[in-house]
């Protein structure tokens, strides 16, 4: 009733001031009239029996086929009033795959603001005699996760600009940023991932995510070697081609692979066919980040006329360095959309380690109210098998991130229907296409979805969508997920 009663004010009070406007501005009286605001209304109580009993008989029939034999569930809330819509299995554990990346995301921007930028330092330690620096530079990692080899390239340029041309000590690298000392790889991680860039390990001083990427294309003949374009080129790994040109009617097959017994080898495999019409193009993880970023960085500065006596090594700070160059990376909303949009699990394993792990995590999910022992935290990206989550606690994720300081950054940054990120080519129908804010998730027998979905006469509905033990069954089984997820989804948009 008090709803009503509100509406009702607001439009006596809009038809009141009606002839005011009119008189402050004649030109106005010539224009089209705006059309009225949409007012979002509660959803009835009969219209959320309707919607139960739509959604059910949707999973219902699903049951016996997409979703036969799977674990799923489904948690949806109106935004702005926090009342449910629909619930099934919300407080069950579940194998979160890339939403896990709401959990770190959402922290991260909550404990460190949109404006935070993380900060790369060169500095020098020692005296300069002509142009010899007699002591060492320090190239200090600051966590960023966006650090790129053109941002080496012009600090190495910054240390030839101020005159020095040999260096007599060493280039030391400072990767000692991070709050949470890790091992290369996270518990539960599949060691056949971790040959990919989407595996690459993290560390506090990272160039280009710790991948190199590579491009197949078909040697002149069937038969003959494949041609391979590795960029960056480094010493730190060994691309070994063992691919090969086959017939126009060949299955491309190629692949890469890491042996177990040595794992700065990576070789690439497989057939590529005749006449392919496009290159294949993949990136491999690099195995040693501090070996990674101290050769890109000694080939810069040799490049640039700046020879280093003593090679590299790995060490802190000293306390009384010099600073020679600074770069600051985009803000952390930025960060934000680069991590979500995408799903990059080498900038959610980096904010993972920033913060302090999963001790952080917890600590924040308290104060969220959340309580930590209903999730298992192994990771930030969601690509361990150990890490688990209930829909309950991604949807009270998702309503924190209502709040007006962090409403408009999350939305901008998530995946959006049929636009943009891993939901571009998805719910594009006109009913969906735009209206769907989320994050997705993929592994293995794992497809969640957790988000916003906008609705026009009730507003935002706020929903996690969690999958586990589905059988990809074939071609098009995607589409056929997709499919059942868009029919609940376009249930409660097109709600009376």
């Amino acid at each position: 009733m008090f709803e009503y009663r509100r509406i009702g004010a607001l439009v006596l009070a809009l038809t009141l001031a009606a002839p005011i406007a009119a008189s402050a501005d004649a030109t106005a009286s010539t224009a089209a009239p705006a059309p009225p605001p949409i007012v979002s209304t509660r959803f009835s109580t009969a219209t959320v029996a309707k919607l139960r009993a739509r959604i059910a008989a949707i999973l219902a029939a699903a049951r016996t086929g997409e979703l036969r034999g799977a674990h799923v569930a489904f948690l949806a809330i109106d935004a702005k009033r926090g009342t449910l819509i629909d619930a099934v299995h919300p407080d069950d554990d579940f194998i979160p795959a890339s939403t896990f990346k709401l959990i770190v995301g959402s922290a991260s921007l909550d404990l460190l603001g949109a404006e935070h930028r993380f900060v790369t330092t060169l500095s020098s330690d020692g005296s300069r005699a002509g142009t010899a620096l007699r002591g060492d530079l320090i190239l200090r990692g600051g966590g960023d996760p966006t650090l790129d080899g053109k941002v080496l390239r012009e600090a190495a340029r910054a240390v030839a600009r101020s005159g020095i041309t040999r260096v007599d000590g060493a280039l030391l690298l400072d990767d000692t940023a991070f709050r949470f000392p890790s091992a290369l790889y996270r518990p539960g991680w599949a060691w056949d991932d971790l040959t990919y860039g989407y595996g690459a390990p993290t560390d506090a001083l990272s160039v280009d995510e710790n991948a190199l990427h590579i491009t197949v294309a078909p040697g002149p003949r069937p038969g003959s070697a494949v041609t391979l374009s590795v960029s960056p080129q480094t010493p730190s790994l060994q691309i070994e081609n063992h691919a090969i040109t086959g017939s126009s009617e060949a299955t491309d097959t190629i692949d890469a692979m890491r042996p177990w017994n040595d794992p700065n080898v990576v070789r690439i495999v497989g057939v590529i066919p005749q006449g392919a019409k496009a290159p294949d193009r993949f990136r491999v993880a690099v195995e040693n980040p501090q070996a990674f970023v101290g050769d890109a960085f000694l080939a810069d500065l040799e490049a640039n006329g700046v020879a280093i006596a003593a090679g590299t090594r790995t060490d802190p700070l000293p306390p009384h360095a010099t600073t020679i160059w600074e770069h600051r990376s985009p803000p952390l909303s930025t960060i934000l959309a680069r991590m979500w949009q995408p799903s990059d699990n080498f900038i959610a394993e980096m904010l993972f380690r920033y913060l302090g792990g999963g001790r952080a995590e917890r600590a924040w999910l308290r104060r969220v109210g959340i309580d930590p022992k209903t999730l298992t935290i192994v990771d930030g990206s969601g690509l361990s098998a150990y890490d688990r989550i209930t829909p309950r606690a991604l949807v009270r994720i998702l309503q924190y991130d209502r709040a007006p300081q962090r409403k408009a950054i999350v939305e901008a940054a998530l995946p959006l229907s049929g636009v943009r990120g891993t939901l571009k080519d998805r719910f594009r129908d006109p009913i969906l296409r735009g209206k769907i804010d989320a994050k997705t998730g993929s592994v293995n027998h794992v497809r969640t979805l957790a988000g916003y979905l906008r609705t026009e006469r009730h507003g935002t509905v706020t929903f996690a969508l969690l999958v586990n033990d589905w059988m990809d069954r074939g071609p098009g089984a995607m589409k056929r997920l997709d499919a059942v997820r868009g029919a609940i989804l376009r249930a409660i948009a097109t709600a009376p």
